[in-house]
């Protein structure tokens, strides 16, 4: 009975496969995601280029012929490019919403772009049209004081044709200059040149000088010695006629005497010691 029981009893729901539920998963946010997508597309947005187009069609270029229409236009384009600007977050704002975000996003900045070109003529002919008025103005104004101040303005001729004068002066100094620089620079260059010769002249005639005195003190001590030996010479043959006249007359008195005559030894003088001569300058 109790075998049977459990046999007729409901088995609990199997759990869906792990795949299944992922696909499921993806499915509801892609769903999610579309519907974002739809609403997004829903929102109308302001187009990028109307701020441009308005403002070309509020100021032609042939109207910005006066001060006040020319003011008036740059404060208007600066809000053109400010809404164009604004228009644009907008537009890459609802194009991250998308699936070819990409594409939404080259669309907007070239849509951008399109505006900007379209406002910049407006921006230049505005600007230049005021650059020339104040350059006219102070053109005016000064002819003005020239005319109220005629001997000012002669002056002022005066002193540009004298400043002139003076800067030409200037150049033609600075030329007088330069060349006398160079000259002097030439000059010393041949100076220097000269120096340096006379200089190893010097030291050429020094070394010659130095190699003729050390020859003559070799002279010099050669001769002192020739001297020293001829003097020795003639004292030792002084010694020995000395000698020869101290026998002689011994060898005399000995025979007048009758008394044998005796050997009367022969001093010979020791010979002076050589010594170099001082060296001569």
């Amino acid at each position: 009975m109790e075998f049977a029981s459990l046999i007729l009893a409901p088995r609990p729901p199997s759990p869906a496969p792990r795949h299944l539920m992922l696909v499921l998963a993806l499915a509801a946010a892609l769903s999610t995601w579309c519907a974002g997508a739809q609403a997004a597309d829903a929102v109308p947005l302001k187009s990028v280029a109307e701020p441009a187009s308005e403002l070309t069609a509020r100021y032609p270029l042939e109207s910005l012929t006066s001060v006040d229409v020319a003011n008036k236009a740059l404060t208007d384009v600066a809000d053109a490019k400010a809404e164009v600007a604004a228009r644009d977050l907008e537009q890459r704002r609802v194009c991250y919403a998308k699936f070819f975000v990409n594409h939404c996003l080259d669309a907007a900045k070239e849509q951008r772009r399109l505006a900007l070109k379209a406002i910049r003529p407006v921006d230049i002919t505005a600007n230049a049209f005021l650059r020339k008025d104040r350059a006219d103005e102070r053109d005016k104004a000064l002819a003005v004081q020239d005319a109220q101040h005629p001997a000012e303005a002669a002056q002022k001729a005066q002193d540009q044709k004298e400043k002139e004068l003076s800067n030409a002066d200037k150049v033609k100094q600075g030329a007088a200059k330069d060349k006398e620089v160079e000259a002097n620079t030439r000059k010393h260059l041949g100076e220097a040149d000269k120096r340096v010769a006379d200089h190893n002249a010097r030291v050429l005639k020094g070394q010659q000088d130095e190699a003729a005195k050390a020859s003559q003190r070799t002279a010099n001590v050669a001769s002192f010695e020739k001297k020293a030996q001829d003097s020795a010479a003639r004292q030792k043959e002084v010694a020995a006629n000395k000698a020869a006249k101290a026998k002689d007359l011994a060898d005399k008195k000995a025979a007048e005497k009758g008394v044998p005559a005796t050997t009367v030894p022969v001093v010979t003088p020791p010979a002076p010691p050589a010594s170099a001569p001082a060296s001569q300058p």
